[in-house]
């Protein structure tokens, strides 16, 4: 009786029924399951995008990846029915056995199911073999997994694009390491990276890069990988997928060809994540060699992303920084002997982008430095060109000035202004309030930074794209004095409302008001594809603030205007018209859209608070209706809910709280403290 019990279902179902065979249909894509490739369901997918062979992507069944994923939630309501059934039917067929079991059966407890639990393990022995029967355990299991699958499954729906990453988050969880085998197959044909390649070492390439790469030595490497690619060191191949990576920035940004047009950006984000792999894979820990580089190219790419990533990117810089440490890069390379005079070169370069990159990340998320505390003496690099430099030298030739341009002249000067931007986060990110002369001894480091520019980076060119690309030259000077004035305005922003009140602190009103100006003044180069780029908008949406504070200054205390300082007039005229160069923007990116409502919003206010009443200094014909401007705050609709501008305004390192409380006269005194 007791295998009567065990067996009669599974014999009465044998006899009603055979098991129904369901073809499954494949999401991946014909190449991808033939290659043993993870596809990501796009039509065409990366990995035919990659290898160029998007003619060759089919799905079989439905016409993408993403319509199959929908036929897989379609069908998931059904699936959990059937699990329900048959937890049910299992559930019943063990209340029945407990009230029939015979005497010789045994009930077997298992380490998963406790004496006391429902979810005990029955065995019975039925003629030769023994059937066992663990219920509910196993369709917990069924469920869990189902579960999983399921949460995948809308996981997908949700975000299309699976394959797009935070960049912020590759190396810290985001990204599983690949076969070395896999990481290949993505590598495009030779004739493509040739391109590439050829490309990224160009004088004209649009993406300002620390020169810490050797062209002759990596082209011989280059060309050494294709002989046999499965040799490959897996720290060269993360090196080599983030110069794809950018190169694909560079398309994406500043015009694609016509090989790439509108594959480019996902080849970039598919670029990026293979470079974290190859780290991930390699071991950064291992110290081998193209390490640091490969991270500082893998953080450049970071830097120029359209969303602001300031704080990621401060995060990303202590790991570059760590692992140059690690491989010893912060002591000065003469005190190794042995090494090459071309090594020990590249390694000053390449420790003065890491500093560099720590600073400037510390400066624009208004976090400390990592760099400030570590006890470095390696020397600056000398100002030479690549043709002076072999692998066979001997001895370093002597520094050419910095009036005589070279491919790392700009990474001496930025490296200057960047320490001491550098200084100026600490200042900002202190626990204690510095003192006014500290802040002065600051201002005159990052004024001397600029001095120290030779004349050429001193001249700003209109930065335009033209034939689809955009010259090194056309960037890199805007970038300079805009970091420049940003860092002035920074510096000295929180002290403009002491200056109304005492006149010690008039110098910082007079350097803000100058240094926005300045940022406005170099709005009207840029052309809207500019306005992509978070730092750029960063830039001019803080120069816009300061302006709009020191308006409501001298309207709230007229005689209080700074000696030869541009009058009232002149700095609406300044605002006006940078809202109208953000109006020809608007259609760049939903950030650019957003900045310009609120600037025309408080544009408007100030207007509106300014009729009979009181006259403002150099605005005849306006005067003030009543007393208190206020700030207006504008409901926009926009597509995504809300209308926070807390993400693009979160790094223009500007005191909301200070400017609220300043511009509704609570009477806050600021002169127990800095205006943070």
């Amino acid at each position: 009786m007791q295998s009567q019990v065990l067996a009669s279902p599974k014999q009465a179902a044998g006899q009603q029924r055979k098991p129904i065979r369901r073809n499954r249909i494949p999401l991946s894509c014909e190449p991808c399951r033939t290659r043993k490739l993870k596809c990501n369901r796009e039509e065409p997918c990366q990995n035919c995008t990659a290898r160029n062979e998007q003619a060759l992507c089919k799905f079989r069944g439905q016409k993408n990846g993403a319509s199959g994923v929908r036929q897989a939630g379609t069908s998931a309501n059904g699936l959990r029915h059937r699990i329900n059934r048959l937890e049910d039917l299992v559930k019943r067929l063990i209340e029945e056995r407990e009230h029939v079991v015979s005497p010789g059966s045994k009930i077997v407890n298992t380490p998963e199911t406790p004496e006391h639990s429902t979810t005990s393990t029955l065995s019975a022995e039925a003629g030769a073999g023994k059937t066992v029967i663990d219920g509910v355990h196993s369709i917990k299991e069924l469920k869990h997994a189902w579960s999983e699958e399921e949460e995948s499954t809308e996981h997908g729906l949700q975000t299309p694009f699976s394959h797009i990453v935070d960049g912020s988050s590759l190396l810290f969880t985001q990204v599983k390491p690949l076969e070395r085998m896999e990481i290949l197959t993505t590598v495009p044909p030779k004739s493509q990276v040739d391109r590439m390649i050829s490309y990224f070492f160009d004088r004209s390439f649009p993406v300002r890069l620390p020169p810490i790469i050797h062209e002759p030595t990596f082209m011989r490497e280059y060309n050494e990988h294709w002989k046999d690619p499965s040799r490959t060191n897996l720290i060269w191949l993360g090196l080599l997928f983030s110069i794809l990576g950018i190169t694909m920035l560079a398309y994406h940004q500043y015009g694609e060809p016509p090989e790439y047009e509108g594959v480019s950006e996902s080849l970039l984000q598919l670029y990026r994540i293979r470079t974290s792999q190859c780290l991930l894979s390699g071991d950064i820990t291992k110290c081998l060699p193209y390490t640091v580089e490969t991270l500082r190219f893998n953080a450049t790419a970071e830097l120029n992303r359209k969303d602001d990533n300031n704080r990621g990117l401060w995060i990303m810089s202590a790991v570059v920084v760590r692992a140059a440490i690690n491989m010893g890069y912060h002591r000065d390379p003469s005190r190794t002997p042995g090494m090459s005079a071309l090594q020990a070169e590249y390694r000053r370069r390449v420790w003065l982008s890491v500093v560099s990159m720590d600073d400037m990340a510390s400066f624009l998320g208004g976090l400390p430095r990592m760099t400030s505390a570590i006890d470095s003496d390696t020397m600056e690099p000398r100002n030479l060109h690549d043709w002076e430099l072999s692998e066979d030298l001997t001895v370093l030739p002597p520094s050419r000035p910095l009036t005589e341009a070279t491919p790392v002249t700009y990474l001496i000067a930025k490296g200057r202004l960047s320490r001491a931007l550098g200084r100026v986060a600490d200042f900002n990110s202190a626990t204690t309030v510095g003192s006014y002369e500290t802040l002065l001894a600051i201002d005159r480091a990052v004024h001397s930074a600029y001095e120290s520019f030779p004349p050429h980076m001193k001249e700003v060119a209109v930065p335009h794209i033209h034939e689809g690309r955009t010259t090194m030259a056309d960037i890199s000077n805007w970038t300079l004095l805009g970091m420049y004035h940003k860092g002035i305005c920074t510096l000295h922003r929180k002290f403009m409302a002491k200056a109304a009140t005492d006149s010690r602190f008039e110098f910082s009103r007079r350097r803000c008001i100058e240094s926005a100006m300045a940022l406005l003044d170099l709005q009207q180069m840029l052309t809207p594809p500019f306005y992509k780029l978070w730092l750029i908008r960063n830039m001019l949406i803080l120069a816009a603030m300061v302006l709009f504070l020191e308006l409501e200054l001298r309207r709230k205390a007229p005689d209080t205007e700074p000696e030869s300082s541009p009058d009232s007039t002149v700095l609406v005229q300044a605002l006006e018209e940078a809202c109208a160069r953000w109006a020809d923007a608007v259609d760049t990116c939903d950030e650019t859209q957003r900045a310009h409502q609120l600037l025309v919003g408080m544009l408007s206010g100030f207007r509106a608070g300014v009729s009979p009443g009181t006259t403002l200094p150099g605005v005849r014909g306006i005067v003030s209706k009543e007393p208190p401007f206020e700030l207006p705050s504008p409901q926009f609709d926009f597509p995504n809910g809300g209308s926070s501008f807390e993400k693009e305004f979160a790094g223009v390192d500007f005191d909301w709280a200070s400017w609220d409380a300043f511009i509704e006269d609570t009477g806050a005194s600021y002169e127990a403290g800095s205006i943070y």
